[in-house]
């Protein structure tokens, strides 16, 4: 140690014999960028290959500390140190901007078209924030500010009570006495009716002057009643046409949102009449003759809009466009050969740099649930939803009834002592398509196979790991749990952190870094856990050609894999059929 210590030194890298001492006995490991490089010169000195100690370093996913990067917020630093190479700050200033332009670009953005458009537009604020029925706001961390000024405001007291009669009709279990409803929004679905209709409000209000260009319409004086003027809403589909460059299936499904609520008998907006009491006009909109119009003849007012509303779809499905290629993060992988074991390859790369339990448990926990994380999508096909929600039974307890599942429209992984497996039970009713003739009114029901180092995988997650990433936490019962801190002691996974997880594992450990070698497949960009089911779709696709077996991957129906999944290349369609008649020839 005492010679080596000084050949270091004498090097001009700065050494204590006590620190080599702890390196050889595992009671610390290199973690800087100092450190690394004496493992460089411990690799030079004894002659072995670039890396050959780095790499049995018991922490590989994780960066090293001491990059010195200037005029970058912490936060950023904490999201770049992962992609940069050991040697990054003694590179030409050319190329470290070069790095960090490739990472920002590539790993943390994802540079499509549509990632940079979104990136764009979420840095302009603007909506009605409304409550939730239950009283929680849907749109958390926004601030109130003054109408007309741009940016979040919330509803004003009537706005928000005409909101929540609207949500009571169209979520609770029985119609009040008197009104007729065709279909129910669960949580979800309403949550999403909130924000759209938040946002649209959002843009009336905002100014025309403002970065957001809204119309500049008085908050105090809106009412939902002002959905039934055409008016309202050409604007509102000629603004959102203006702010992208061209109309898109999003502005399809918002008429179809105000159809609904118009449509003879069953519309919420046609069986309320009263709505007209609180109508003014909106100048430049919705005229005085308009509101006058609307209050004595209500039924043809939501007649004509519902007329309006028709040709409008018509129109834009004609010329719509898809802004987002939901196919375009993941193209490497639809292109294989074999998609789900190009896919594999981002598992396998978690398992090469998995940290040394023994020194860092709760890293290892970490990545050990990005494993599983990863390799349940590929098993399951499931939606982020019902993946993110799946209950866990400990193989020492009593499973959960099919009953409880239902009652709380959750699945559960149990273990099968009939199948000796991990099985998977998710009541049919927990799935967003529960009416699909896929599952026909039985429940979902899938053994986890046994290979590639799944089960022990999963034991070793349920009896150490988990219980580590929760800490002093309350366990939420779910099957993934997050890290918990100080800061959100809550462990249970939402829709925006459970998409957050999946991608920062594809960032870490999916998109290939050509300068630090790290990550497993070149060309793939940041995406979420829906992306898996149109890996699983388009790999059954490309091996059978079949959309009915596709379909059996992803809990859907033959028509709507045809329609939505599955990237199946004309080539593909060829090799097929090419394989069938060449056996033609093999056998001659």
């Amino acid at each position: 140690m005492y010679h080596l210590s000084r050949a270091i030194e004498a090097s001009g890298l700065p050494c204590n014999p006590k620190t080599l001492s702890d390196w050889c006995s595992a009671s610390a490991s290199p973690r800087t960028i100092g450190s690394l490089r004496t493992v460089a010169f411990i690799e030079r000195r004894y002659g072995l290959p670039d890396g050959a100690l780095k790499v049995l370093l018991p922490k590989q996913n994780a960066a090293p500390r001491g990059h010195l990067l200037a005029d970058i917020t912490p936060s950023e630093r904490r999201r770049l140190v992962w992609h940069l190479p050991d040697d990054f700050a003694s590179r030409p200033a050319a190329e470290q901007a070069e790095i960090l332009e490739w990472v920002r670009t590539v790993v943390i953005s994802g540079s499509t078209d549509y990632r940079r458009y979104q990136a764009a537009a979420t840095q302009q604020r603007y909506a009605v924030r409304f409550r939730h029925i239950d009283g929680s706001r849907r749109r958390p961390g926004s601030r109130a500010l003054p109408s007309g000024d741009g940016g979040v405001v919330d509803a004003p007291p009537r706005l928000q009570k005409e909101m929540d009669d609207l949500l009571r009709f169209k979520t609770s279990t029985l119609t009040a006495y008197g009104f007729q409803r065709n279909g129910v929004w669960n949580a979800e679905t309403a949550d999403q009716k909130i924000e759209h209709l938040g946002l649209m409000f959002g843009a009336l209000v905002s100014s025309p002057d403002s970065e957001v260009q809204g119309f500049g319409a008085d908050l105090a004086t809106l009412s939902f009643g002002h959905l039934v003027f055409p008016a309202v809403w050409d604007w509102y589909l000629q603004w959102r046409e203006r702010r992208r460059g061209f109309y898109t299936r999003w502005e399809v499904d918002m008429l179809a949102i105000v159809l609904a609520m118009v449509r003879a008998d069953t519309g919420w907006l046609r069986q309320n009449p009263r709505l007209a009491l609180h109508l003014a006009p909106i100048p430049g909109m919705v005229s005085e003759d308009d509101v006058e119009r609307a209050r004595g003849d209500w039924a043809a007012a939501c007649d004509a809009m519902y007329r309006h509303g028709r040709n409008r779809i018509k129109e834009i499905d004609r010329v719509a466009r898809i802004h987002r290629d939901p196919f375009e993060p993941i193209l490497p992988i639809l292109e294989a050969d074999s998609p789900v074991g190009e896919y594999r390859k981002i598992t396998e790369e978690i398992l090469r740099l998995m940290p040394d339990e023994r020194l860092y448990p709760k890293s290892a926990a970490e990545a050990v649930r990005s494993f599983l994380l990863l390799r349940f999508g590929l098993h399951l096909g499931l939606r982020q939803k019902n993946l993110r929600e799946l209950l866990l039974c400990p193989r020492d307890r009593v499973p959960t009834s099919e009953r409880a599942l239902e009652d709380a429209r959750r699945g559960e992984i149990r273990w099968s002592i009939r199948e000796a497996g991990w099985e998977v039970l998710i009541p049919a009713i927990a799935f967003k398509n529960a009416t699909s003739t896929f599952f026909a009114d039985k429940p979902f029901r899938l053994v986890l196979p046994d290979i590639g180092g799944l089960y022990p995988m999963i034991d070793a997650y349920v009896s150490r790991h988990r219980a580590r990433l929760l800490g002093p936490a309350r366990d939420p019962g779910t099957f993934f749990v997050k890290t918990a801190k100080r800061p959100s002691a809550d462990a249970a996974y939402n829709q925006t952190t459970f998409y957050e997880a999946w991608r920062l594992t594809v960032q870490r450990y999916g998109i290939y870094n050509p300068y630090t070698g790290r990550g497993a497949i070149p060309g793939l960009l940041p995406h979420g856990p829906h992306n898996v089911r149109d890996v699983l779709a388009t790999h059954i696709l490309k091996q059978t050609g079949s959309y009915e077996q596709a379909s059996y991957a992803i809990q859907d129906t033959p028509e709507m894999v045809a329609q939505h999944y599955g990237r199946f290349l004309p080539q593909d369609k060829a090799t097929i059929a090419a394989r069938i008649l060449n056996k033609v020839w093999e056998a001659a």
